[in-house]
């Protein structure tokens, strides 16, 4: 079941991670390299009070923190195996919050379902999903820096961006 959005709730962006990789360590919002990501991260910095990343591979991670190279997909996990991932991810954010955060989910439909089932899962409010209902990856990108302020407004920080 979700709950209700409780004042004072933090906005916290949950940015899908890409198949495009850098091929050294980087940081985690420098490692992807997709214009999706770009987009996708920019929106999120300027729109959301924190932005967290979400890989298959590493789960919630902030923006910092160097990552190395992998190869995880979940559209190759089985749907009860990215559920479980989608729980798993939104718990590991969910202690540097009180209240519960209100997110807002800027990833592929595969992980979006994951991330919305972990949110349900542990009673959250319903996560808002700008790019839902949007189509392919050049509209998306398109939308996203369509509706990107030119003023950033974040600033809390989660993890160590």
């Amino acid at each position: 079941m979700f709950t209700e959005k409780q004042p004072g709730a933090k906005r916290v962006a949950l940015v899908g991670c890409s198949a495009l990789k850098n091929q050294k360590p980087a940081p985690a919002k420098d490692f992807y390299t997709s214009a999706l990501f770009r987009a996708a991260y920019a929106y999120a910095e300027k729109t959301c009070d924190v932005v967290v990343i979400v890989s298959a591979f590493y789960g919630a991670v902030a923006p910092k923190t160097v990552l190395y190279p992998y190869d995880r997909s979940l559209r190759k996990f089985r749907k009860n195996d990215r559920e479980d991932w989608g729980a798993r991810t939104i718990g590991e954010l969910l202690p540097a919050f009180d209240p519960p955060p209100q997110l807002v989910i800027l990833a592929g439909n595969v992980y979006a379902d994951a991330l919305v089932h972990g949110a349900h899962w542990h009673n959250l409010p319903r996560p808002e999903e700008p790019l839902r209902k949007i189509r392919g990856c050049g509209a998306r990108v398109a939308w996203m820096k369509a509706n990107t302020p030119d003023v950033k407004s974040s600033s809390c920080q989660w993890g160590n961006q």
